[in-house]
């Protein structure tokens, strides 16, 4: 595994919802109006109830809604596509992927997020980005974060985390634990808001760094000073 971020990697897996695409407030609002149509506790509550934070949405909902988990999560879905169009990347993200593309670097998308909506967003948001592969939950033998998902988006590539230059790039523990488990340079966008300070500076002195960047600017910023 490469430990220099100034080695120019050969492959840039991402995740998606608060890195590429700000869902949240669609998420939050689908969620609202499916945990109140089974009369449930609002999600400010619920997530602290009896959210496993180890799991992806998906794979909460057994949890939430136990013997009404299937008809719920449609539910959820049909709530989720009514406010699509409301998606957005934030700023700088297609023009870092467009630079990342014309030097030739390998795109993927590694998600834990229920496919049929994942590959709709990519579509809506980033129609003229070609990524190697699009994962979504359940593509790999385990989510994230496992590092099953990272060995699925560079299956056949010949690239090697142990040996080449790959870089994970995340908005949340998860994110940082899966490119460490998979021998990914892992770099954070945002202020860590999923990670408590005590995390966050201990893998700041860790080997390999967790590399952390405010937004996409300055993370374009630095790539074209530097690759």
């Amino acid at each position: 595994m490469s430990v220099d971020l100034t080695q120019k990697p050969k492959a840039v897996l991402f995740d998606w919802d608060g890195t590429l695409a700000n869902t949240r407030p669609l998420v939050v609002s689908a969620l609202e109006k499916t945990l109140n149509h089974y009369g449930l506790p609002d999600w400010k509550t619920i997530k602290v109830e009896k959210r496993d934070t180890t799991k992806s949405l998906k794979e909460n909902f057994p949890i939430f809604f136990e013997k009404q988990t299937k008809e719920a999560y449609e539910l959820y879905l049909k709530n989720y596509t009514n406010d699509f169009d409301v998606l957005e990347a934030p700023n700088g993200a297609e023009e870092m992927l467009h630079y990342l593309s014309n030097i030739n670097v390998l795109l993927c998308i590694v998600s834990n997020k229920e496919k049929i909506l994942l590959e709709k967003e990519v579509a809506y948001l980033f129609p003229n980005i070609s990524f190697h592969k699009i994962l979504g939950n359940g593509d790999a033998e385990h989510n994230k974060p496992h590092p099953a998902p990272i060995a699925k988006a560079l299956e056949g590539t010949g690239i090697n985390p142990k040996e080449d230059a790959v870089w994970l790039v995340g908005d949340t523990k998860q994110d940082t634990e899966c490119a460490y488990a998979s021998d990914c340079l892992p770099i954070l966008i945002g202020n860590g808001g999923f990670m408590d300070d005590v995390y966050m500076k201990e893998k700041q002195q860790a080997t390999p760094a967790l590399s952390i960047y405010p937004n996409f600017d300055h993370f374009l910023n630095w790539l074209k000073s530097n690759h």
